[in-house]
């Protein structure tokens, strides 16, 4: 059987062996990871505080860079084992964000993805999280705002959102990193909790 030809007459070795990998800008990719809980019959997700620049302080999903040949649900597993030490997490894709701007280091898209807490297991700061822990999820529609509350601390941190054409869209707030707001609306709307 001939080996396939494209419009120039090249063979798949010889396209490649021409081809320019800078001829396009290259983003860097993260993975995201909205892990979900069930705390007596009320919902919770897993939060880090960051350790460092940039959202330094910052509620965030615990998540980050993708690591050179690693795919992305490889990665979010690892980044979270990483930053709480939780495992054995089965990720499914929630979305890509990429918004200009949505991180000040430069082009950065993030492959966000829903998994539950397995079991008996207990979030444990690391790596770039400075705390990790569970957040109770309670939605105020009235006010259009997602309330958050730590389960160790009591600490409250309202989400605020708006919903246009049947979506939740963040209002960008300074308690939580960067587009991590939009994110769990989209989480929650996927869910069926707002």
């Amino acid at each position: 059987m001939n080996e396939p030809v494209n419009e120039k007459g090249q063979t798949l070795s010889e396209f490649l062996a021409g081809y320019d990998m800078t001829k396009y800008d290259r983003p860097s990719v993260t993975a995201d990871n909205i892990v979900m809980a069930n705390i007596g019959g009320r919902p919770a997700v897993l939060l880090i505080r960051r350790r460092n620049h940039p959202f330094i302080g910052c509620l965030a999903f615990p998540g980050g860079f993708l690591e050179r040949g690693e795919s992305p649900e490889d990665g979010a597993k690892r980044e979270l084992f990483e930053e709480t030490a939780v495992e054995g997490v089965t990720p499914v894709q929630l979305g890509a964000y990429g918004r200009p701007g949505r991180d000040p280091r430069g082009w950065i898209i993030t492959i966000a993805f829903i998994s539950e807490l397995p079991e008996g297991q207990i979030p444990q700061a690391g790596d770039d999280a400075k705390d990790a822990g569970l957040y109770f999820v309670s939605i105020d529609s009235e006010n259009e705002t997602i309330i958050l509350e730590s389960e160790r601390t009591g600490e409250i941190v309202p989400v605020p959102y708006s919903f246009k054409d049947g979506r939740a869209e963040f209002i960008p707030t300074d308690a939580v990193a960067g587009d991590h707001s939009q994110i769990l609306a989209d989480a929650l709307h996927k869910l069926g909790m707002i």
